[in-house]
């Protein structure tokens, strides 16, 4: 056999691998062409996502001879089935299985593929489920064997998972699980041009919108600057801005008619008219709408609110059927034009079709009913104001003799003086010749006159020959009915005294005014004019303010004269208890001297010589005695201080000598109680001048406070010179001063009111003296305390008290 000539075997293996080829070059022809026609149905179908997904499994199983292919997307939390071919071979009912299917949800997990492919972010392959420990077997379909899962990531994040499923245990090749990776990325690209399209879709759709109310809003802006415009050039004509708001809001709102309704009380007028027939113009005006549910109108002031009828054929309560013959209306629109809840009328649109308003619409026209009320509020606020302009033009004289009148009452208690000038305006404001004003005496129960203005003798005579009771008269009656009361033509009036002597002084029209204080009658005023007629309403007015000024004068009177009284009893009053004080204080303490004397003589053993009983008694009674004769003194001090007979022995002194004298005298005390006693004062000091004796009854009062009201620490005097002032301080360590008795410490008879303070006695003036003493040599005293930490009392003093 020739050399070159291979063996038999080699030719063999030549030919299994000409075949081997082969099959791998048909089946990447395969990949390619499923792959071709995936690409062809994404481009084909870009923004159909179901139709790709469907091909791509349908692909996915043909190519990699799997029985089952499906996509799982996310849901919520969990993922559910998106697309899915299988063979009928594996399972006999495929719809029941895909029904199955479609209420599963799987979550990242081991116990299923889908879960682990999530769990482990890639390619996942499971030989044989029934040999995985992890793989939950009780969701598994019962030929299912081999199966691969593909994530499909966006960025690195799972929104989706391919799987495919063998019947048999066949893992599948590295190429199929590459193709199938490769499909999984097609999904992922199908799924973000979905995704971007959508997101456009939405994007364009809000633009429309945005677009759409943009346009409407702009049209709503023109419109409403119009009407603004309108009202601005015709503010006090109010017939073209009703036009105008009436023409714009039945353009804007896609209707056919509008009309305005102003109500008088009753019933609703149109004002204005836009798109109507005049066959219903002429109609409405023969046949006013009234408040009810008959009508929209009515039903929209009877609820205060937006009434809209959709269909007026419809509507069991409307009732206007003659009026919707004639203009053929269908949808009604009543929006109520209310000012600060006042009904003033009612802004109605009409369509002739159904067709119900939008909310936006709803809230245009009730924009534009704003607008009519601010127009017709415009109109009606000129009127008034060109109204009470000619009221005011009018009535300055009245307001200025008024004010002269106001002056007079609180420039001068001189009741003559103001009375008279309040006659005297009186009766030219109302063209009066003459008037009175009179007093109400309830002890008398008679009428007083006060004040007369052109009145003759003869009939101040007249007066008080006949005087008048409450009921009788003008006068009486005014008062007792308290209102204003006129007679137009005496003599048509039932005999009276009085009424005949105004009769023969020529007088033919009265009218009185009560004066009226805190709802009691005091008095009544007056005028008489010589010609008859009613006295207009402005004229009545007017005397009742003149008449209220007449009751402030009587009263201001009243009280001026009891004020005065009660002074002058007050000051008696203080006179005669600051001499008995004065007598009383001297009266104790002539025969306490005596007391004190015979004391101390029986002590000294004067008499005789006394036991320890005896002696401890007369201890007693001197020291209770010389107590009582400090309370003495003290309350002569305030005797003085309150009749103004207290003064200072001016001179100079030294405040350190007052300071040590207040030291010696207490510090005794202090030993008693076991509390620490310290002074401190900077030197050098300068000499003062003052009283030393009140000084130092001042700082003695301070120091005794503060010791009795300590029982643990210490008090300490401290005394500097800042600024041509003396700084004195008693410092304690005592239970504290409440913050609201700070203030009132230094009240007369005022003292702290607690059980400590009680316990330790007092008469509540020491602070007050003391306060007066100091405010006399022109400085001032105060405190400073925190409860359960002690008080500071303070003195500054200017080193040189003035002296008068």
């Amino acid at each position: 056999m020739p050399s070159h000539v291979p063996p038999a075997g080699a030719e063999q293996d030549l030919a299994r691998a000409v075949e081997e080829l082969k099959r791998e070059l048909g089946e990447a022809h395969r990949r390619e062409a499923a792959t071709a026609e995936v690409l062809k149905v994404i481009s084909r179908s870009a923004f159909d996502l179901q139709r790709v997904l469907d091909t791509l499994v349908e692909s996915a199983a043909k190519l990699c001879e799997a029985e089952i292919a499906n996509i799982w997307r996310p849901t919520g939390a969990t993922y559910r089935l998106a697309a899915s071919y299988g063979v009928t071979s594996l399972t006999k009912d495929w719809l029941a299985y895909k029904e199955y299917l479609a209420g599963v949800a799987y979550a990242p997990g081991r116990g299923s593929c889908v879960g682990r492919t999530l769990l482990e972010r890639r390619a996942v392959q499971i030989n044989d489920i029934r040999a995985d420990p992890e793989y939950d077997q009780r969701g598994s379909l019962a030929g299912v064997r081999t199966m691969l899962g593909v994530p499909l990531l966006r960025d690195g994040t799972p929104i989706g998972v391919m799987i495919l499923v063998c019947a048999t245990v066949r893992p599948f090749t590295a190429k199929q699980i590459e193709l199938i990776e490769t499909f999984a990325d097609q999904a992922v690209i199908a799924i973000e041009n979905t995704r971007l399209f959508e997101a456009e879709q939405a994007r364009t759709r809000e633009l429309e919108v945005r677009t759409r109310e943009l346009t409407e809003s702009l049209q709503q802006q023109i419109a409403t600057a119009n009407v603004l415009k309108a009202i601005s050039r015709l503010t006090f004509d109010l017939q073209p801005v009703l036009d105008t708001l009436l023409e714009n809001a039945t353009s804007l709102c896609d209707a056919e008619s509008g009309l305005i309704w102003r109500f008088d009380g009753e019933v609703f007028r149109a004002v204005a008219a836009y798109g109507v027939q005049k066959e219903l113009v002429d109609f409405w005006a023969q046949n006013p709408i009234r408040p009810g549910r008959g009508s929209v109108t009515g039903r929209a002031a009877l609820e205060r609110r937006t009434v809209h009828i959709t269909d007026a054929l419809g509507d069991s309560e409307y009732q206007l059927a003659e009026s919707q013959r004639i203009g053929g209306y269908r949808t009604l629109l009543g929006v109520p034009m209310l000012r600060e809840d006042v009904l003033i009328g009612v802004f109605g649109l009409q369509r002739y079709q159904v067709q119900p308003f939008t909310d936006k619409q709803i809230d245009l026209v009730t924009t534009f009913a704003d607008q009519a009320v601010i127009a017709i509020e415009n109109v009606r606020l000129f009127e008034e104001v060109q109204a009470k302009t000619h009221e005011l033009s009018r009535s300055v004289a009245e307001l200025q003799a008024l004010g002269e009148v106001a002056q007079a009452v609180s420039s001068t208690l001189d009741l003559k003086v103001v009375l008279a000038r309040i006659l005297e305006h009186a009766c030219a404001m109302s063209d009066a010749g003459s008037g009175a004003i009179y007093g109400f005496d309830e002890s008398s129960g008679h009428f007083v006159l006060q004040a007369g203005h052109n009145m003759i003798e003869e009939h101040i005579a007249a007066v008080r020959e006949h005087p008048i009771r409450l009921g009788e008269s003008l006068i009486g009656q005014c008062a007792k009915q308290r209102r204003a009361m006129q007679i137009d033509d005496l003599t048509k009036t039932p005999a009276h005294p009085l009424y005949e002597m105004h009769l023969k002084a020529g007088v033919r029209a009265l009218l009185a005014v009560p004066l009226i204080n805190q709802d009691d009658v005091i008095g009544a005023l007056i005028v008489r004019r010589k010609h008859g007629g009613v006295f207009i309403g402005e004229t009545v007015a007017l005397l009742e303010a003149f008449a209220n000024q007449s009751a402030i004068a009587l009263e201001n009177a009243h009280l001026f004269e009891e004020i005065a009284q009660k002074s002058r009893e007050l000051e008696i009053a203080s006179q005669h208890k600051s001499q008995f004080v004065a007598n009383m204080s001297h009266e104790l303490r002539t025969p306490l001297a005596a007391i004190l004397g015979y004391a101390e003589l029986m002590q000294e053993g004067f008499y005789e010589p006394l036991g320890q009983k005896s002696l401890d008694a007369l201890s007693r009674i001197r020291s209770n005695g010389k107590h009582l004769l400090g309370l003495i003194n003290t309350v002569l001090d305030i005797a003085k201080i309150e009749s103004g007979q207290f003064t200072l022995n001016m001179a100079e002194y030294d405040i350190e000598s007052v300071v040590e004298t207040v030291r010696s005298a207490t510090e005794s005390l202090a030993q008693n109680k076991k509390l620490t006693f310290k002074t401190e004062m900077a030197k050098p000091l300068p000499v003062g001048l003052g009283d030393e004796q009140r000084l130092t009854q001042v700082l003695l009062n301070l120091v005794g406070n503060a010791i009795k009201f300590t029982d643990v620490g210490e008090v300490r005097v401290t005394a500097t010179a800042v600024n041509g002032h003396f700084n004195v301080s008693v410092i304690d360590t005592g239970p504290g001063i409440p913050p609201d008795q700070q203030a009132r410490i230094f009240e007369q008879f005022h003292q702290v009111d607690s059980s400590n303070a009680k316990a330790k006695g007092g008469t509540g003036l020491g602070l007050a003296i003391a306060k007066q003493i100091v405010e006399m040599h022109g400085g001032r005293i105060w405190v400073e305390s925190t409860l359960g930490k002690g008080s500071k009392f303070q003195m500054e003093l200017p080193t040189r008290a003035p002296t008068k």
